[in-house]
């Protein structure tokens, strides 16, 4: 009896450790995710979980998941198993559409009020109203009759240092119905538009203190904003215009190289306008089930290296101990071998079909995890938290509600699922976010 009442004190005793034991504790916590379980430990314990005794480096994603219930929260899942890491106040980002970029979301209200977001510190830098972006006023209401978001992808080159006058960050954004560049710099009252305009821009990242964007045709483009021609963006290489055609493109830095990330299934792109494509075959028509778009699931990605100083370019067949993080986010590529529970060479992805989202209730039901290996395998298994579609009734697979979430390999082309919660939102579904203080 004496010995179990001196265990129970001693489990009790966990509350009150001195603080600078708990520092020392807390400074050996290398992920985001452990460091918020810490900081719901108790009282001490959250005390010393602050941002100077965080001594991690990289971190893994995280996936912010669609608003709930009318609420301020915003749940959190890690990309490792797609357990919930746990939830965030955010009331600026409520009812606002998201996008993210190096662990900043960029928020667009439905009045076009625009803001730099930091999940965490909860620092908010006003950006200006999406009204001084140099375009028509018709096509502002046009966007907004159609449900078109004015902003589609946003990068910043660098992090905000909101302690310093000197910030030298820049972001750069995809706007309007044709999908032009636009840019930001901290100082500006309003935005600046890139004036090399061909078909509409997929994706954007920044890599060697440059911007590259990719378009719907395939092409690569260098845009130097600090340079001597910040308007002007230069094509630097091309994918072949029958690979990304009707496709969805992403960019992305990896390993100090720029790929080009190509995925299918996304046949819905006749939204952006007469000037999306060069080309257009005549006899092809719309799906006339959903107003004209075509709603089918991702089947396969395909990843090519571009050299941007040749424009040569490579199919790869694998990223090796690589993973990559597409959707509404700036593309993400990390070192897997870094990270237990991260699956090397595959795709981690999002639902980033917003022109569909208005012919359903809701969005964010086309996430996953793509293997490069077997794009079949996930569909050969048959009924693992997958519907069956049907062309009697067009409806059934999405009925079955946020289902088709996981993770795409490229050794063996399968799919497998990453989260099983349902969780969807028209003008904001989940996605990635780089966490840091």
């Amino acid at each position: 009896m004496v010995a179990c009442s001196r265990m129970k004190n001693e489990q009790a005793n966990w509350a009150n450790l001195q603080l600078d034991l708990l520092t020392l504790i807390a400074k050996k916590v290398n992920f985001l995710e452990d460091f918020s379980a810490f900081r719901r430990v108790c009282r001490s314990w959250r005390s010393v979980a602050v941002k100077e005794n965080f001594k991690g480096s990289q971190q893994l994603p995280w996936l912010m998941l669609a608003e709930e219930n009318n609420t301020d929260y915003r749940g959190f899942v890690t990309a490792t198993d797609g357990n919930l890491i746990g939830k965030l106040l955010l009331p600026e980002a409520k009812g606002k559409r998201c996008f993210e970029s190096l662990g900043w979301l960029i928020t667009l209200s439905e009045t076009g009020d625009m803001n730099l977001l930091h999940p965490i510190s909860q620092v908010r830098i006003p950006l200006p109203h999406v009204s001084t972006i140099p375009i028509s006023q018709d096509c502002i209401r046009g966007c907004m009759l159609r449900n078109f978001p004015l902003i589609q992808k946003a990068v910043l080159s660098s992090c905000p240092c909101v302690s310093s006058k000197d910030n030298n960050y820049v972001l750069m954004v995809i706007h309007g119905v044709r999908g032009f560049l636009g840019f930001w710099k901290p100082g500006d009252k309003a935005w600046t538009t890139i004036e090399t305009r061909p078909c509409a821009f997929m994706d954007i990242t920044y890599y060697n203190d440059m911007f590259y964007a990719v378009n719907s045709v395939g092409k690569i483009f260098v845009c130097d904003v600090g340079g001597h021609d910040p308007t002007v963006a230069h094509v630097v290489g091309a994918i072949p215009y029958e690979i990304v055609r009707k496709k969805r493109s992403y960019i992305v830095e990896s390993k100090g190289e720029v790929l080009v990330v190509v995925r299918d299934g996304y046949d819905n792109m006749d939204y952006l306008g007469d000037n999306i494509y060069e080309e257009e075959d005549e006899d092809e028509g719309k799906d006339e089930c959903w107003g004209g778009y075509r709603a089918r699931m991702t089947t396969e990605f395909r990843v090519f290296k571009v050299e941007v100083s040749n424009g040569e370019w490579v199919e790869l067949q694998s990223l090796g101990d690589n993973a990559l993080f597409v959707g509404y986010n700036a593309s993400i590529s990390i070192q897997a071998g870094k990270f237990q529970g991260i699956r090397p060479d595959c795709i981690y992805y999002t639902d980033d079909r917003w022109p569909v989202f208005k012919w359903f209730e809701r969005g964010g039901k086309d996430m996953g995890i793509y293997s490069m290996e077997d794009p079949f395998k996930w569909f050969k298994q048959g009924g693992k938290d997958m519907g069956i579609y049907s062309m009697e009734d067009p409806f059934k697979w999405f009925k079955q509600g946020g289902k088709d979430m996981g993770i795409y390999s490229m050794e063996d082309r399968s799919v497998a699922p990453f989260h099983k919660g349902g969780s969807f939102s028209r003008f904001c579904p989940p996605l990635w976010v780089r966490p840091h203080f």
